[in-house]
C-alpha cells in the first residue's frame, strides 16, 4: 500500500496555541493527499486509531500498591505514584508530553483533515467518499469522548453549559486559537457527529477497529449512559447488540500445559484485531500498566464468585517480569488492554438500564447472559430473576467492576457514581507513611490540563486542583 501522509504532526500541533511557530505541518517528501483514496490511507492509519487512553489506570479503587515496589517499574515511576495517588499533575515538568492529550488531539487532527477535504477530494467512488467521511466523523467524535471524560467534570445537565470542558478544533486550522468549550458544547459534538456517522458507515467494518454503524450505536450507547439518558442508552445498546452480540466462552479455553500462563490462554486471540467481542476495537496506549507491583485490591476480589475465570485468567502467580513481592501478578487476556467498544460491556450498558428503568427480570437476564460465558464448567449459578430495581442495579454495578476491571473504566464509573449518594464513595491511600483520602467530590478525579499546554498557551483555563502534590 502506498504511504500516503501530509503531516508530520509535533507535539506543539497539538497544544492549540494559534501560533504557526507551535505548528509544524510540513510536507516530508510524501504524497499530499488529494484523492477519495488518499485520505482513506489516512483513516487507515491502524497505529494511530487503535490506540486508546491510558493515564486513568491507576485512578481507581480497584488496585493497590506498595512504596518498597515502586521502583520495580521500568519507567514511569514517578507519574505512577501522581497518579495513584490523584495527585495535582501526573506530569510534573512543562516540558513533559501528556500521550494522552497529544494523541487523542492527534486523531481528531487527522479526522478534521479528512473532514475538511474529502468533499472536494478527486475520485468517482462516492460509496469510499460517503464512508471515510463517516470514519473521520466517529474517530473524532471518540476522541473527543475521552478527552471530556478525563479533562473535564462528568456529565451533569444541570451544570453542564458551565462546566469547562475541552478544547473543541472542529477545523484543520493552525492558527486557530482556541479555548475550552463547555463540557456539553463538547457532548453535543460527540452526539452530533456520531448520528452522521451511524447514517452512513457499513453495519461491519472491513477491520474492528475502524468505526462501523454497530459501533457507532455502541458508542452512542455509552455516550448517553454517561448523561444519564438511560431509555436512549437502552435504545443504542439494543441497536448495536441485535447487529452482533457474541461473547467468548471462557470456559472452553485455557492456558497450554507446556507454557508459562503469563503467554495467555491457548488459542487466545493474540491480536487486537482479530478479538470477536471488539465491535469497535481499541487498545490502551499504556504498557500493561497493572502487571508490574500492581495489585487487585481486597474488594474487587470479593466480588469474584467461585469458578469465575476472569480472576483465573487474570491473576497469575507472576508475569515474565518475575513475581511481584507482595502477591500475584495481574495480567490481560493476550497481553493487552481493551479500549473502545465490546459486547460485553454493552450487555453490561443495557442492564444498567434496564435496571435503572425498572425493568429488573431484563437487566438479570442479561447479566445471566453474561456470566454463563465466563464461569468454569459446572460452576455458573444464575442470578434469579425475582430482583427488585435496585438489587438489580446493584448486580449490574459489581458485574461492571469484576468484567471491566482491566480496560480501565473504573475511573468513569468513579466519576459518575459520586454523583448518587447512594453510591458514592471515599477512597483511602496509605503510601510512604502518608494517608490519602480522596473524597467524592474530590477536585483531582478531573485530569490536569498538561502543564506544557498551559505553558505554551497561558489562556488555556486550567482545572481546580485539590492541593495535592
Amino acid at each position: 500500500m502506498k504511504k500516503i501522509f501530509i503531516l508530520t504532526i509535533t507535539l506543539a500541533t497539538l497544544l492549540f496555541t494559534g501560533c504557526e511557530d507551535y505548528m509544524d505541518i510540513t510536507p516530508k517528501g510524501k504524497v499530499i493527499p488529494q484523492t477519495v483514496a488518499h485520505f482513506n490511507e489516512l483513516m487507515s492509519n491502524r497505529s494511530m486509531f487503535l490506540l486508546g487512553p491510558a493515564n486513568m489506570f491507576q485512578l481507581s479503587d480497584d488496585i493497590m500498591m506498595y512504596d518498597d515496589e515502586l521502583n520495580r517499574l521500568f519507567t514511569r515511576v514517578i507519574e505512577t505514584e501522581n497518579t495513584y495517588l490523584f495527585k495535582d499533575h501526573i506530569y510534573l515538568s512543562v516540558d513533559m508530553s501528556d500521550p494522552d492529550w497529544e494523541g487523542l488531539y492527534k486523531q481528531i487532527y487527522v479526522s478534521n483533515v479528512v473532514l475538511d477535504n474529502i468533499d472536494n477530494a478527486e475520485g468517482n467512488d462516492e460509496d469510499l467518499r460517503i464512508r471515510i467521511k463517516g470514519e473521520a466523523l466517529a474517530q473524532r467524535a471518540q476522541a473527543f469522548f475521552w478527552l471530556v471524560n478525563l479533562y473535564a467534570k462528568h456529565y451533569d445537565s444541570n451544570t453542564s453549559t458551565t462546566d469547562l470542558g475541552v478544547p473543541m478544533p472542529v477545523k484543520a486550522d493552525v492558527n486557530a486559537v482556541l479555548t475550552r468549550a463547555t463540557v456539553q458544547e463538547v457532548y453535543t459534538l460527540i452526539e452530533t457527529d456520531l448520528l452522521e456517522a451511524e447514517k452512513v458507515l457499513p453495519t461491519n467494518p472491513e477491520y474492528n477497529y475502524r468505526p462501523s454503524k454497530q459501533g457507532v450505536q455502541g458508542l452512542l450507547a455509552k455516550m448517553y449512559l454517561f448523561m444519564g439518558k438511560f431509555a436512549k442508552a437502552l435504545e443504542y445498546a439494543d441497536k448495536s447488540l441485535s447487529e452482533y452480540s457474541f461473547l467468548y466462552d471462557y470456559k472452553t479455553y485455557d492456558f497450554h500445559p507446556f507454557m508459562p500462563k503469563f503467554m495467555g490462554p491457548d488459542q487466545w486471540p493474540r491480536m487486537a484485531k482479530d478479538d470477536l467481542e471488539a465491535v469497535w476495537g481499541r487498545v490502551s496506549g499504556g504498557f500493561m500498566p497493572y502487571t508490574v507491583a500492581v495489585y487487585m485490591s481486597d474488594e474487587l476480589k470479593s466480588l469474584y464468585d467461585e469458578g469465575d475465570r476472569r480472576y483465573y485468567f487474570s491473576v497469575q502467580d507472576m508475569s515474565m517480569f518475575g513475581p511481584n513481592m507482595h502477591g500475584p501478578s495481574i495480567l490481560p487476556l493476550a497481553l493487552r488492554h481493551r479500549s473502545g467498544i465490546h459486547t460485553a460491556e454493552l450487555y453490561l450498558i443495557r442492564a444498567e438500564c434496564n435496571a435503572r428503568l425498572e425493568n429488573a427480570t431484563a437487566a438479570i437476564n442479561d447479566l445471566n447472559t453474561l456470566r454463563e460465558k465466563r464461569f468454569n464448567e459446572g460452576a455458573f449459578v444464575p442470578y434469579e430473576t425475582d430482583k427488585t430495581n435496585e438489587e438489580a442495579l446493584d448486580l449490574v454495578l459489581k458485574e461492571r467492576r469484576v468484567e471491566l476491571f482491566l480496560d480501565g473504566q473504573r475511573l468513569f464509573d468513579l466519576k459518575r457514581l459520586n454523583k448518587e449518594p447512594q453510591f458514592a464513595k471515599t477512597i483511602t491511600r496509605t503510601f510512604k507513611g502518608q494517608t490519602y483520602t480522596i473524597e467524592p467530590d474530590d477536585e483531582n478525579y478531573v485530569l490536569a490540563i498538561p502543564k506544557k499546554v498551559i505553558n505554551l498557551n497561558p489562556k488555556m483555563e486550567q482545572n481546580p486542583r485539590a492541593g495535592r502534590n
